[in-house]
């Protein structure tokens, strides 16, 4: 019997290893295989013939026991290769180096970058999931040259003597830095720790500055995935919104936000869900999400989507019963104004510190005109507005960026107000409400573009919205 039981897992295996590449990839909107080319050739000639350059996929990190925490791919890893998967290297040898060609190993062929990936294992991919390989990484995500990670140790001290190299960029290596990928660059991890004491005529220099510039300015395709991502998280408040009604929990609004997501396409979230009701909303990342919500409340919900790796960052606030109260109109006019004179000056050229200056100057305004705050004065208006205006978005929530805007660029414009109770000197009616509105801006040649704006933000469209019902009323039997 356990024969029989070898014999037919050994029948499966054969089978699964010859599976079509085609059942790797379903979806067909992917950033096309020459864009990562072009950007790794890009980086090549920035770091010149006498380097190479190392750069590794992120680790797999254990949640619990025999658990990992699902797997997302290291940033600038992904930005070069569009590789999803762990352990993986990409080796960068701009003067390039001679290897076995894939399609006749007798004959040589010249490359300048090799990935190294997990090899097929098809009793293990029965398990865990079909892999890329070699061949589907060479025919799928267009590398030149493929190899299985195992032969990774031996190709990289080879290439890297044989071509003279005076200088290695490598990212540097995080205190959390484990695993199998540790394990791979372990003869990448002795040359960084050994070359100054050895005096190494080999430079070790961090690329993330580098791979960080490129990244600013986004490509129309990638502008297009964050788009995806904006619109599915502008479909999820809207739903939310619609919804929302006394006597749900804050987790109901979250896990309307979260089925809106995955309803859509979207694979993943670029932060945990921040649904703050009340007391909660005045938290700036708030994550418990548990609270019963009143009628009379405030909900400030910062939810948004990833899709294919990109993110997006929206944030509405919204009244549970689907009215401002006086007091909750007063406050969140007063950030929906400076979110106005922001996004307004979003433009090429513009300088960022001027923007969050005029979101400072619209709060610090507001706050005295309502007896807030007693005096104009930055602290005082710190008080209730203790954050950035925003931040670039990208393949990381919190993106590469500059001070000074072009176009291409997505930021978020993100002011906000935050009454905690017990403020001193505040008219208590204004207690526990926490107000932001935060949108993905694309800057274009022209000016800017509100790629989140199908979410309403005016007072009256929010209560107009909130008189529907949405999807995430009905009970569950």
């Amino acid at each position: 019997m356990i024969k029989k039981i070898v014999f037919f897992c050994l029948i499966y295996a054969a089978s699964l290893a010859a599976q079509d590449l085609k059942y790797l990839e379903y979806d067909t909107d992917f950033i096309p295989p020459a864009e990562y080319k072009a950007r790794r050739d890009s980086l090549m000639k920035e770091i010149g013939e006498n380097a190479v350059a190392v750069f590794y996929s992120a680790p797999e990190r254990v949640r619990n026991g025999d658990q990992d925490y699902p797997y997302h791919q290291n940033d600038n890893f992904y930005y070069l290769t569009g590789f999803p998967e762990p352990n993986a290297i990409l080796f960068l040898i701009p003067s390039g180096t001679t290897v076995h060609d894939p399609s006749d190993s007798s004959k040589e062929m010249m490359t300048r970058e090799i990935l190294f990936v997990q090899p097929r294992e098809p009793l293990r991919e029965r398990w865990t999931g079909r892999r890329y390989g070699p061949e589907g990484a060479m025919a799928l995500r267009g590398v030149t040259y493929a190899l299985t990670n195992d032969k990774f140790k031996t190709a990289f001290m080879r290439i890297l003597f044989s071509s003279h190299a005076k200088r290695l960029y490598v990212p540097p290596f995080s205190s959390d830095f484990g695993g199998e990928i540790k394990e791979l660059m372990q003869p990448v991890q002795n040359i960084v720790d050994r070359s100054p004491a050895w005096h190494s005529t080999v430079e070790v220099r961090d690329p993330s500055p580098l791979v960080y510039s490129m990244r600013v300015v986004k490509s129309p395709e990638e502008i297009a995935l964050i788009r995806k991502a904006a619109h599915i998280s502008a479909v999820a408040h809207n739903q939310a919104m619609m919804s929302c009604e006394p006597e749900m929990h804050e987790y109901d609004l979250q896990a309307l936000y979260l089925y809106v997501f995955h309803r859509m396409g979207a694979e993943d979230i670029p932060y945990p869900c921040i649904v703050g009701s009340a007391e909660n909303s005045v938290i700036l990342h708030y994550e418990t999400d548990r609270r019963e919500i009143h009628d009379g409340d405030l909900v400030l919900a910062d939810c948004a989507a990833e899709y294919h790796n990109y993110a997006s960052d929206v944030t509405r606030t919204y009244p549970v019963n689907g009215t401002f109260t006086e007091p909750q109109k007063q406050i969140y006019q007063i950030v929906l104004d400076a979110q106005t004179a922001c996004i307004a000056m979003m433009k090429p050229g513009a300088s960022w510190r001027n923007i969050q200056a005029k979101a400072e100057e619209v709060i610090t305004d507001g706050l005295f005109k309502l007896g807030i705050i007693k005096e104009k004065s930055r602290k005082e208006m710190f008080r209730f507005f203790m954050h950035g205006v925003g931040h670039p978005v990208g393949l990381n929530v919190h993106d590469a960026g500059r001070d000074t805007l072009v176009a291409g660029m997505v930021m978020t414009a993100e002011p906000g107000i935050y009454i905690a109770e017990g403020s001193e000197g505040v008219d208590p009616k204004y207690f526990n409400i926490g107000v932001r509105l935060e949108d993905d801006i694309l800057v274009t040649s022209s000016g800017h573009e509100i790629l989140s704006n199908e979410a309403p933000r005016e007072i009256k469209d929010v209560e107009a919205l909130m008189k529907k019902k949405g999807i995430g009323n009905q009970p569950l039997q």
